[in-house]
């Protein structure tokens, strides 16, 4: 929720101007079509190849941290599979999250995927990309790139490692949200801290580095559950926490031109998602550091053309493989 002192706490953004421009409309359109007619059926990979051919966006880079590069070239291959052209980092970029960004922009990508980055890089690596951003891999070596996982066991094993761990007592000052601040901060964090902290704890560590003590959640409605989790935990850590979902404002999907069989599910009421109310929500709210929970492709870049502060994905949401969103990659080598 908003804090009591957020000015738009009992405000929505108007609808009609949020998305009076044109590119604005075509994002959520397409991204609602993408969503109707996979779901539960295509896989976020699957996904992502949709939403690009739909927007047109013919060439795409995978950003991904140099122990994702496996992943990262299944990636590739798969897009090249699909008629579209999949764009590597150079070898001496992949831990160079700004390289990447630089690499991709002098090559004119128009959509750059996260092919797995520690959440440092992640958060420096969508300051810096001048093309949207949507995720396919979260990285969590600990629970094999699954990280929902810690979000279902943070009432049992996952509990010590999740809860009372980071004191607003020993927080710095709030250092900053430009992208040499945020590169400084990631370079910080050892590999060892990385593999063998879950996604979640070192989301928690790079925050707390970074002095940022108000997070910001963007939550899909079917992750209700676990963004109640993920809150528990962000405040159990000293963070104060405000969140949006996707369906704030119950805009239906009718104005922004969607057909009735094309929802989901046709003759019944349904709502877009309104990423950019989720934006405009939190940066009123002030929150320094946002966490994306388990929106779908193109739903992530549209919050994030709008959104002030850094963000990064706490879950990657794949309906058909229950999160594990790398395992349509490891398919591809069967």
């Amino acid at each position: 929720m908003l804090p009591e002192t957020c000015p738009m706490r009992n405000y929505l953004p108007d609808f009609d101007e949020l998305y009076s421009g044109e590119s604005s409309k075509r994002l959520a359109f397409h991204s609602a079509l993408v969503e109707a007619q996979g779901y539960c059926h295509w896989h976020r990979l699957r996904e992502i190849v949709e939403f690009a051919e739909r927007m047109q966006y013919r060439r795409i880079g995978i950003a991904h941290c140099p122990d994702m590069a496996r992943e990262a070239v299944l990636a590739a291959i798969h897009l090249e599979g699909s008629m579209l052209e999949a764009s590597l980092p150079p070898e001496e970029r992949e831990c160079n999250p700004l390289g990447q960004a630089a690499y991709f922009a002098e090559i004119g990508t128009r959509l750059n995927v996260i092919t797995g980055m520690c959440a440092g890089h992640e958060a420096t690596f969508v300051q810096a990309s001048e093309a949207p951003v949507t995720s396919l891999v979260t990285r969590d070596e600990h629970f094999r790139h699954n990280p929902v996982a810690a979000l279902y066991t943070a009432d049992g094993y996952s509990h010590s490692a999740l809860f009372n761990r980071w004191s607003s007592q020993e927080r710095p000052r709030f250092r900053g949200s430009d992208i040499e601040t945020l590169a400084e901060v990631a370079e910080e964090l050892t590999p060892a801290e990385h593999d063998r902290r879950c996604r979640l704890e070192e989301i928690m560590e790079f925050a707390h580095r970074l002095g940022a003590s108000h997070i910001g959640v963007s939550f899909c409605v079917g992750m209700y559950r676990e963004a109640r989790t993920l809150v528990s935990v962000l405040e159990a850590n000293d963070f104060q926490v405000s969140s949006v979902c996707c369906k704030i404002g119950a805009i239906p999907k009718e104005h922004i031109g969607i057909a009735e069989w094309q929802k989901v599910k046709p003759h019944e009421p349904e709502m877009i998602c309104n990423t950019l109310a989720q934006a405009e929500l939190l940066n009123a709210s002030g929150a320094q550091l946002v966490l994306f929970l388990g929106p779908c492709v193109g739903h992530d870049s549209a919050t994030l053309s709008r959104l002030k502060a850094p963000a990064l994905w706490v879950v990657t949401k794949d309906r058909v493989l229950a999160h594990n969103t790398v395992a349509a990659l490891y398919q591809l080598e069967d």
